[in-house]
């Protein structure tokens, strides 16, 4: 039992130190309001496998952003749906559209890996800004926002892409999931150590990305390219973050369990090839959540210092509240915050799920 109370006390120790020194920032940072002398042309690079849907609806939102000069993208991966007669309707109507198709047989990297490199090779500037053939932007203003943080020295901005509101239990735990995601990235690229973004919504250099080789640590993952090349070649120093409700983009959620977790156990290969200071970090803040809940109630069950448990229990849970409670507000999830009694102890429950789950998992494509 004394080895199950130290386990505690460190695992107190590990989450007050998460919160209060890393994950405030997010939840006290205020937006910056930059205002260039001139927005810059912008390049956005849209992959897209089979989402003839989702382009018809998305494109529209995108093609009437307020900004200057920009240009559109397309990379069709292989799609067997009609994804070309859709971006060539849009072209007929805008003449910043462009289109780039990977045919069979022409993909020597697998998952997104070339169709994203191909889109960032073809573009005609030096900021780019990636998000998904699902993904819907807030607002008109969406590029404004995101090309608006960058200052001087600058080479990634990091966006958020919440997903859409939904009656139900399973919702409001991927939506959590999510918030908690944003808010580790997010959070640590505020404390100078970016170690990945979402390609849902992200703007980086082009001279950033043309000197990263992404089949360098990943040849044989499936997903997460975007995260491989934040962590690759993000500093410091040059990362900021924008979390305006209007530079968001939205997407729909996994609407089954099973959806859900294929998708995650997809997506968390591409963390093993994470730098090695970047996968301590996250593994320590995932391990002291996991020991903070499981010896919280054996210690509440069969500890003879029950009152200090309680109160460490309380004052962490209470910490967390204020934390997560602030970012879901900034984020535009505030809807989640009565919830986080019920949402947080599951999510360290999808966790260690996931984390199972994908030690046996079969490869899977991006799409």
């Amino acid at each position: 039992m004394l080895i199950v109370f130290f386990l505690f006390v460190g695992a107190v120790v590990f989450q007050l130190a998460y919160y209060i020194l890393i994950f405030s920032r997010l939840s006290y940072s205020k937006e910056p309001h930059y205002e260039p002398d001139g927005y810059p042309p912008v390049s956005i690079v849209i992959c897209a496998k089979n989402e003839a849907e989702n382009l018809a609806h998305n494109l529209k939102v995108i093609m009437i952003q307020h900004y200057p000069k920009f240009e559109v993208i397309i990379v069709n991966d292989q799609s067997t749906d009609n994804t070309v007669e859709v971006v060539a309707d849009f072209f007929k109507r805008n003449d910043n559209i462009r289109l780039f198709n990977i045919k069979p047989g022409d993909k020597p990297m697998p998952g997104k890996k070339f169709a994203l490199k191909t889109g960032v090779d073809a573009a005609q500037y030096d900021i780019v800004v990636v998000t998904d053939a699902d993904c819907k932007p807030y607002s008109a203003h969406w590029l404004e926002h995101i090309i608006g943080a960058y200052v001087g020295g600058t080479d990634f901005v990091l966006g958020y892409s919440p997903y859409y509101k939904h009656p139900g239990v399973l919702n409001k735990i991927i939506r959590y999931e999510n918030v908690m995601t944003a808010m580790q990235y997010m959070s640590f690229a505020q404390a100078g150590m970016p170690y990945m973004g979402v390609g849902r919504n992200m703007s980086f250099r082009k001279k950033v990305f043309t000197g990263w080789d992404p089949s360098h640590k990943s040849k044989k993952v499936q997903s997460g390219d975007d995260d491989l090349f934040v962590n690759a070649k993000a500093k410091g120093r040059t990362t900021e973050i924008c979390t305006h409700k209007d530079s968001f983009t939205y997407s729909e959620a996994e609407t089954t369990l099973g959806a859900w977790i294929r998708q995650k156990a997809r997506h968390i290969g591409s963390a093993t090839h994470y730098k090695f200071h970047h996968k301590v970090l996250l593994f320590l803040f995932a391990l002291s959540d996991f020991l903070f809940y499981t010896t919280f109630i054996v210690l509440c069950i069969k500890s003879f210092i029950l009152l200090f448990v309680l109160l460490s229990g309380f004052f962490v849970v209470y910490t967390k509240r204020i934390v997560t409670t602030r970012i879901n507000t900034k984020l535009q999830q505030s809807d989640l915050s009565p919830w986080l009694f019920i949402l947080d102890p599951l999510y360290v429950v999808y966790l260690f799920s996931i984390f199972m789950i994908s030690l046996f998992r079969p490869k899977q494509e991006w799409k």
